[in-house]
């Protein structure tokens, strides 16, 4: 048998004047769960915490940034950051060096050809870097390849400029709560 019930929830509209940033944040709150929905500038995310060990809202003001979009996107918060992959490989090869893996001219070798590639990212660079005739001798392995990641930008902005302004509103809130409680 399938049941159907109608719940109320709370919808906060994150709105900024002046600019066409928005973010509509929905809570399901338990006593101590909450399904957090979001529809935003920056993407539509959901979670379900089941158990927060607290009240809802105060468990949200709580969280930080990693915790909190790790869960909402499914850590998919972290992103590839090719600017740093010609840090990582130079990195690689002064490991190769100090070894003695490399020799000096194959050290000028290395940092010729796997700094500066046609490619500079995705998988023609690490297909160039794999089939480079050194490979071997600098990362070893295909796990060893640069694998530098940074905060997506998009995250962040939601965290900035959503997440933010309505956690403050859940903390006037919890403030308001308190007082009225007393």
């Amino acid at each position: 048998m399938t049941t159907v019930t109608k719940k109320q929830i709370e919808l906060y509209q994150v709105r900024h004047n002046g600019s066409e940033c928005w973010g509509d944040i929905a809570l399901n709150c338990g006593e101590k769960s909450v399904h957090v929905m979001i529809d935003s500038d920056f993407g539509s995310w959901s979670y379900y915490w089941s158990s927060c060990g607290m009240s809802p809202k105060e468990f949200l003001c709580k969280i930080n940034f990693d915790y909190c979009m790790k869960k909402l996107t499914g850590s998919k918060h972290y992103i590839n950051d090719p600017e740093q992959y010609p840090n990582e490989v130079r990195g690689r090869i002064t490991q190769a060096q100090e070894a003695g893996w490399l020799t000096e001219t194959e050290v000028k070798q290395a940092l010729d050809e796997m700094l500066e590639p046609e490619y500079s990212e995705g998988d023609l660079y690490f297909h160039y870097l794999y089939n480079h005739e050194l490979f071997d001798k600098v990362f070893g392995d295909y796990e060893c390849l640069p694998s530098a990641k940074k905060i997506s930008p998009r995250c962040q902005d939601f965290w900035d400029h959503v997440w933010i302004p309505f956690i403050e509103q859940l903390k006037t809130e919890l403030k308001i709560a308190v007082k009225d409680a007393a």
